[in-house]
């Protein structure tokens, strides 16, 4: 069975080599006629070092849009809604559409797409599933079958901005950079905390880990729809700066 990866960053890439692991014939959408192939086998052989078993499908690459046919398809491109429009609308068909957005509303992205998120990074087996319309319950169970194999568990999410993970995420890193930025909280009592509680990822290590543009139009995205989300400036910052963690190995320090 065919799937279409729409986007090829760093997201992209991950889900790419996870969909080849367990099975699927992977047609890439290579915008900048790049010649990703290193990449995504490099990505597949980590898979398969991770999860311990050896890739049954194949991947290959199309940069014409017009190309993809009506196969199952999951859309990880930038999150900003223009462009996850304006690439969607591009496609031949509107049928078994899916987004891997992990901080918009679906409706807003188009009446007949619906969500498939991945984690970052994609080792961790948690996927969010919105199902909204247009699509076959046939074709998704095919996926979502090879997927439960490897353990990964699935949740059923409604359409709201940052789907639940994130919100719950998010939530937390946001009030980590507000209590230093607006309650000018001391850095290094707050690090106790975190270092002191297994239960917590430190929010700076996890920035690096999701990369920080995509931390911030994350953070964006949410305050659109709730201001209690706090857009750190420190965030903005190092965007202007090039630094994005850990996609380009330039890591954020606080």
């Amino acid at each position: 069975m065919r799937i279409n990866v729409i986007g090829s960053g760093y997201m992209g890439k991950q889900i790419s080599a996870l969909l080849r692991l367990i099975g699927f014939d992977v047609l890439i959408w290579n915008y900048n006629n790049k010649d990703l192939s290193t990449d995504i086998n490099h990505e597949t052989r980590k898979l398969e070092k991770i999860l311990k078993i050896k890739a049954l499908g194949t991947s290959s690459f199309e940069n014409n849009l017009n190309k993809f046919e009506n196969n199952f398809t999951i859309e990880t491109v930038k999150e900003n809604l223009d462009i996850k429009k304006k690439i969607i609308e591009s496609l031949n068909y509107k049928e078994n559409i899916f987004s891997n957005t992990s901080s918009l509303k679906l409706s807003k992205i188009g009446d007949y797409v619906n969500g498939f998120h991945f984690m970052n990074p994609v080792t961790t087996k948690f996927i969010e599933i919105c199902k909204r319309n247009s699509f076959s319950e046939e074709i998704l169970f095919s996926v979502i079958k090879k997927l439960d194999k490897l353990s990964y568990q699935i949740i059923n999410v409604q359409d709201t901005p940052g789907f639940l993970i994130n919100k719950i995420i998010f939530k937390d890193i946001s009030y980590f950079f507000y209590l230093i930025e607006v309650e000018k909280f001391d850095v290094e009592e707050i690090k106790k905390y975190y270092e002191n509680d297994t239960g917590k990822i430190n929010p700076i290590k996890l920035v690096n880990i999701v990369g920080i543009d995509t931390s911030l139009y994350i953070l964006e995205n949410l305050n659109k729809h709730d201001k209690t989300f706090y857009i750190p400036e420190a965030l903005k910052t190092a965007v202007k700066e090039n630094i994005l963690g850990i996609k380009n190995k330039n890591f954020f320090r606080i």
